[in-house]
């Protein structure tokens, strides 16, 4: 071959790769929307699209809204990104890039500190508090002499080690990203089955130690940015926990330094508080959360207060002060509030749900759990839509009791007890002359005289059963939704009690 010829075929350029994907339009958005959608995932998933490309290398850092769960860890639920060595994020990566300055080195001391003065909080849960670091090395340790064969040390090993993966980039990334700046903020470590998993009082206690560093060392301004609120109050508007234990350090920090916070859902947490007040707070979310001594929810703001489970032990009375509330959700067992619940005046009241499941029908008419019923029942008597559910037949005093509920327009009575001859019935019918829709969902009616083949007998009502028993609520709608009770009597009563109620008005479906 020529040497001129050789030449001229090295120097021919080589031909472009065509582009398999096209170019890349999700890189060339903005940061605002890039944000916006890692602010959808995970905070694991969020921190692995750094090594998309260099685009996406610091975003991570700046992200508005941190969801950290435990789940994330969990050995069944891992990221699917294990397939190539280079689409995974070791913890450790996240703490190199934060450097020295980081808190999570530096604050073991203090943190100790922090726990000491919290001692009279985690002194009367001795009993589920034994755990300690020691115990923690020592287990581990103990389950990692044992054989690899062994099938349950090895389950237990790999439960502490999601546990210990799922802490350290828990304290690494709360390093990295200042919580006083987010917009939204979630912690839950969840629930772990089986007797191997670390001891729900060890992961409460270490997931508070997180928070609680969080709100020592947290700065809320960042430099040269225009101070908005007053010097130290956070940005957070939404805050989430679940599975963490809480004392007064934090509700103090709520009230006094969180100013801009709008949401607040526990769920599943410990919490020695005595009180939750806010100017700011707009929601309210307790669910399942273990109280102690919560004596008040105070804030003016508040528009949603929903308790839903959980206890409040000691003989506390919990006054609920939130004149501003327009929805109101209580799903708890009354007896485990063993002071009860009080609540003000809500003028503001749109829509109710009070489930009284847990009254049990062996209490005395002069109970003061039946007091309990009827002075919620007042409290809410402005409300346009009520849904009552549980509710007994003893809510009601032997005299007659007067209550206005002019503004209720909906209300909805599920599994409630009507057997003492429809008295709780005829009282939100006659207390309502506004009402629109009834709706009684599987109710218990009062009992009638069987026949010999087990078929219900209908008595022949008399006129002395409907005496006082009278209402007028123009286009009322009734709709009875029943299972193995006979409802034609009561459908007599309605019709005999409003003279403008039409059986086109009354809906019967039965269920199964």
């Amino acid at each position: 071959m020529d040497p001129a010829e050789a030449t001229r075929k090295r120097a021919r350029p080589r031909r472009r790769r065509r582009a398999a994907a096209g170019p890349d339009l999700l890189s060339a958005l903005p940061d605002c929307l890039l944000h916006a959608i890692m602010s959808s995932l995970k905070a694991r998933q969020a921190v692995q699209t750094c090594v998309l490309s260099t685009r996406w290398r610091d975003l991570w850092r700046s992200v508005p809204c941190l969801d950290i769960d435990l789940d994330e860890f969990r050995a069944e639920t891992v990221a699917v990104w294990t397939a190539d060595a280079e689409c995974s994020i070791s913890d450790h990566s996240i703490a190199s890039s934060v450097g020295a300055d980081s808190f999570g080195s530096s604050d073991d001391s203090s943190d100790s500190d922090d726990s000491s003065s919290g001692s009279d909080v985690n002194s009367s849960d001795s009993e589920n508090d034994d755990i300690s670091d020691s115990d923690l090395d020592s287990s581990d340790s103990s389950s990692s002499s044992s054989s690899s064969d062994d099938d349950d040390d090895s389950k237990k090993n790999k439960q502490w080690e999601d546990w210990k993966k799922f802490e350290d980039f828990t304290m690494n990334l709360m390093a990295c990203c200042n919580i006083a700046q987010l917009d939204s903020f979630r912690l839950h470590i969840g629930r772990c089955k089986g007797s191997k998993a670390p001891p729900t009082s060890f992961r409460q206690r270490q997931a508070a130690g997180c928070l609680r560093r969080a709100m020592k060392y947290c700065a809320p301004d960042p430099p040269g940015q225009c101070k908005v609120l007053r010097s130290g109050s956070w940005r957070l508007k939404r805050l989430h926990l679940g599975h963490v234990r809480l004392d007064d350090r934090f509700a103090k920090h709520i009230s006094s330094v969180c100013l801009s916070l709008e949401d607040l859902e526990l769920q599943d947490c410990s919490c020695r508080i005595r009180s939750v007040t806010s100017d700011s707070l707009k929601n309210l979310v307790l669910r399942n959360c273990t109280l102690r001594n919560l004596s008040e929810i105070a804030s003016p703001s508040l528009k949603t207060l929903v308790i839903d489970g959980g206890a409040n032990a000691n003989d506390c009375v919990l006054d609920i002060l939130t004149p501003a509330v327009t929805y109101l959700h209580l799903a708890v067992n009354f007896l485990r509030f063993q002071g009860s619940i009080s609540t003000n005046e809500m003028p503001s009241l749109v829509k109710t749900s009070i489930d009284f499941h847990d009254y049990k029908d062996t209490w005395s008419e002069d109970n003061k759990l039946g007091g309990v019923q009827f002075k919620i029942l007042c409290s809410v008597s402005n409300a346009t839509s009520l849904e009552l559910s549980g509710l007994g037949k003893k809510v009601l005093s032997k005299e007659r009791t007067f209550q206005e509920f002019t503004n209720l327009r909906n209300l909805f009575l599920g599994s409630c007890d009507l057997s003492n001859n429809f008295r709780t019935l005829e009282f939100f019918l006659q207390s309502s002359p506004n009402l629109e829709k009834l709706t009684l969902h599987r109710c218990k009616f009062p009992a009638h005289p069987k026949k010999k083949k087990g078929k219900l007998k209908l008595v022949a009502t008399s006129s002395s059963e409907f005496h006082g028993f009278d209402f007028m609520c123009e286009n009322l709608k009734v709709e009875i939704i029943y299972k193995d009770v006979d409802a034609r009597k009561l459908v007599k009563l309605l019709l005999h009690a409003a003279g403008n109620l039409s059986k086109n008005n009354i809906t019967l479906t039965k269920v199964n």
